[in-house]
């Protein structure tokens, strides 16, 4: 155990199905970091690796940093699968022709391989995309046959991974073809599921599929898909007109932002009502980060302003306020607008809570993907050097290097993403 102990992180584990050599190196999501803490094992680990080759399962100690396994060779229409149900602590890597016999098996049929292991090539996969040991488009190409899984684990996986990509995309000519994707993707899973709960009248039985519903109909409701948009807004709009919340607690969040982002005004106000009158907490928070789905400028910038105004919005929940505007593409460069003019104001009202401003610099700037981006931010710093930034400058700098890395990462990959995007619905009438 020494080895899992006594030494950070945890090892990516490479193996090549053409020779069999299998190696493992120190994890690192950022390619271009720097270990400064010395390892007296060298970063090496004993590895236990499970793995199933043509139906068949086996186990293997690698011990060292480097080894040649015969069992780890696969014949032309085999595939190898390693870490089965994921037992081990340890990402996986692939030689490229077992990558595409993975993604071919899934396609093919999906229940051949596990559902944690399902999850586990996703997860994987876009997380060595992150580190550089393989393409973006690697880690894409594992979703495409996530039409057909009804799954919880795998979807979540992707969806997770996905985030990051509407974060960084979500405000350039890639969203296009990515909307169309998702919403390619997750209408099959929203017709099961409001097949099999009767128009989402019931609820699943099982724990996992009632969290695979919430995320079916949040996802399908925020990427647009018109049936979802309509559920939501009749449940909404029956609320509004018997004053009778009949909306499942675990729906509640989806329906009320999808119902508030596609409604105006009236829907606005009333969700506004409730919030005010809200005395169960947990409600309150659904309904409170509900109001900034909206799409007009006008009521996003009210929002912000309550937030600061403590006979409307709580002091404790004006962080959370804020951050639930920015989380919103349209919010997003209204929070940026009202952080700058107002910091010192939130300094002061905050009373220097080094975790408020640090959720406040991250959330506000989690988009920032581009050299304007990063130049407003540089001048964010410059233009309050003098009063300073307090528990805050170290969160600051977090961000400005969090921003050069995102700059970095969308010069290299958007061209690419932006293809596979395009060639995936190419073919589809959507």
């Amino acid at each position: 155990m020494d080895t899992w102990v006594l030494q950070m992180g945890f090892p990516v584990v490479t193996i090549d199905t053409t020779t069999g050599l299998v190696t493992q190196k120190h994890f690192l999501l950022d390619s271009d970091s720097t270990i400064t803490r010395p390892s007296e094992f060298s970063y090496t680990w004993i590895v236990p690796m499970s793995y199933s080759k043509n139906a068949s399962l086996g186990n293997y100690w690698l011990q060292t940093s480097t080894a040649t396994v015969n069992e780890f060779q696969i014949h032309t229409n085999e595939w190898l699968l390693a870490n089965i149900n994921v037992t081990g602590y340890y990402r996986v890597n692939y030689d490229d022709g077992n990558w595409n016999k993975l993604i071919a098996q899934l396609e093919a049929d999906h229940t051949n391989i596990p559902v944690i292991n399902r999850a586990q090539i996703i997860d994987d996969a876009f997380n060595l995309a992150r580190a550089k040991y393989v393409n973006t488009t690697r880690a894409l190409d594992t979703t495409r046959y996530l039409w057909k899984d009804v799954e919880y684990m795998p979807w979540q996986a992707a969806l997770s991974n996905l985030y990051f990509f509407k974060q960084m995309f979500d405000r350039s000519d890639v969203y296009g073809p990515m909307g169309k994707y998702m919403k390619q993707q997750v209408r099959p899973l929203f017709e099961y599921f409001k097949n099999m709960t009767g128009n989402f009248t019931t609820r699943p039985e099982s724990l996992t599929d009632q969290y695979s519903e919430i995320n079916v109909v949040s996802t399908a409701c925020s990427y647009g898909i018109p049936e979802c948009v309509e559920f939501a807004s009749n449940l909404f709009n029956k609320w509004m007109a018997t004053n009778n919340n009949s909306i499942h607690p675990n729906l509640r969040s989806a329906v009320y932002c999808t119902a508030v982002a596609h409604g105006g005004e009236a829907e606005w106000n009333f969700l506004w009502e409730k919030f005010v009158e809200s005395d169960i907490a947990q409600e309150s928070d659904k309904r409170r980060a509900a109001l900034a789905c909206s799409r007009e400028t006008w009521i996003l910038n009210r929002l912000l302003e309550y937030s600061l105004n403590t006979s409307k919005i709580r002091r404790q929940d004006a962080v959370s306020t804020i951050n639930s505007v920015c989380s919103n593409v349209i919010g997003q460069s209204l929070g940026w607008d009202f952080v700058r003019a107002k910091w010192k104001t939130i300094v002061n009202e905050l009373g220097g809570s080094t975790f408020s401003f640090r959720n406040i610099l991250h959330q506000v700037t989690l988009r920032f993907s581009t050299d304007f981006d990063l130049q407003q931010l540089e001048q964010f710093k410059f233009d309050n050097q003098e009063s300073g930034f307090g528990t805050a400058a170290q969160s600051l700098e977090q961000a400005i290097e969090k921003t050069k890395a995102n700059i970095r990462w969308v010069n290299e990959n958007k061209e690419m993403v932006l293809n596979w995007f395009k060639d995936a619905i190419k073919s589809e009438n959507i």
